[in-house]
């Protein structure tokens, strides 16, 4: 009753406004800032794209496929609500180990001119063409993308694997994502929908059970629980093993312009690849909080991250792909979630 009682409240923007306000009294104190020397060796990347920029928009309706499923190509999949910002700056304040931050563009410039004299890291933007080879390129798939990480030029060994919408939300340690070379990994409760419930031109799910059937033939003992939508850590190193063990699932995924039923998730593989050879070990003390901001029911978790500022390491706002009916919030509400959530996140961390 109360559930249902707050997603109906949700479809009304005052009353979000409310949440927030009443957070500044009933939230208790920040967290702890206290800086902490750390050695700057590990470097963050994103990946960024302006839904907004026709020359963009062109290219992609040239590629956009009309045989996949809507999910590949939803707006949602490529739309942002200038979340950069805001992640880099959390970035900047609770993880102090970050040498540089390489933003992943196609030929786009964020606009991040309002904080980059602030930050205490390089920011470097790095285009598609220089580091993807040709052959795969115009992409529009997030995951060709991800599996050529580790050739960006000057990239360190070590590094996080961010999209715009995930947030390192409260101070954290380099060993707090990577024990030496070995990778802190993080899951949750939450399974994969079973393999057989799905459609067959699905595309985020078929994808992370292909990671399953490969990780599975080798004998690695892995698991079919979702992993934190958060900051991912990778070495270079892993990246590469990849390429060397599954050349044809990773030249299959990185071929597909946009996202396909028949590609792989290389970040999961890799964190698979990690548990089969030793190279991965389980994180500790975790906090994590995944908000579906185009939801009304996205009501409930705001509340929490109101009333518990600085408590969530790792904080995902996700713009869901396809939201059920009676469940979705308009366009302008949603614009205002937003943007009221990401001024509180900036407030947290100053």
């Amino acid at each position: 009753m109360i559930r249902a009682l707050l997603k109906t409240v949700a479809k009304f923007s005052p009353a979000e406004a409310l949440v927030f306000g009443l957070a500044k009294v009933v939230g208790g104190g920040k967290g702890n800032h206290d800086d902490v020397a750390q050695v700057r060796d590990v470097d963050a990347v994103y990946l960024w794209v302006n839904d907004q920029d026709p020359t963009w928009q062109a290219k992609r309706a040239e590629f956009r496929p009309t045989t996949e499923g809507s999910v590949a190509t939803a707006k949602s999949r490529f739309r942002q609500f200038n979340e950069l910002v805001t992640s880099i700056q959390l970035l900047a304040v609770n993880a102090p180990f970050i040498r540089k931050v390489f933003i992943v563009v196609d030929d786009q410039q964020p606009d991040i001119s309002r904080i980059i004299g602030d930050l205490p890291f390089e920011i470097v933007l790095v285009n598609h063409s220089e580091f993807i080879p040709s052959k795969y390129l115009p992409t529009f798939n997030s995951r060709s993308i991800t599996s050529h990480l580790h050739l960006i030029p000057e990239l360190s060994e070590r590094f996080l694997y961010l999209n715009d919408d995930v947030f390192i939300a409260r101070k954290s340690r380099v060993e707090d994502w990577f024990d030496g070379q070995k990778l802190r990994l993080r899951f949750t409760e939450t399974k994969f929908p079973v393999l057989e419930s799905l459609a067959e031109n699905e595309v985020l799910y078929r994808a992370r059970w292909k990671c399953v059937e490969l990780a599975k033939a080798r004998g690695w003992a892995v698991t079919d629980q979702m992993p934190e939508h958060a900051a991912y850590p990778l070495t270079k190193s892993i990246m590469k093993s990849l390429w060397e063990l599954f050349p044809k699932e990773l030249e299959e995924t990185a071929a597909a312009r946009f996202r396909s039923k028949d590609a792989i998730l290389p970040e999961l593989l890799a964190f698979y690849f990690a548990i089969g050879t030793k190279l991965g070990v389980p994180a500790e003390n975790s906090t994590y909080k995944y908000i579906p901001m185009n939801e009304a029911s996205g009501i409930l978790p705001l509340i929490d991250l109101a009333l518990k500022p600085n408590r969530f390491l790792s904080l995902c706002l996700n713009d869901v792909s396809e939201v059920a009916t009676g469940n979705s919030i308009s366009e302008k509400a949603l614009l205002k979630r937003y943007r009221r959530t990401l001024k509180f996140l900036e407030a947290t961390a100053k």
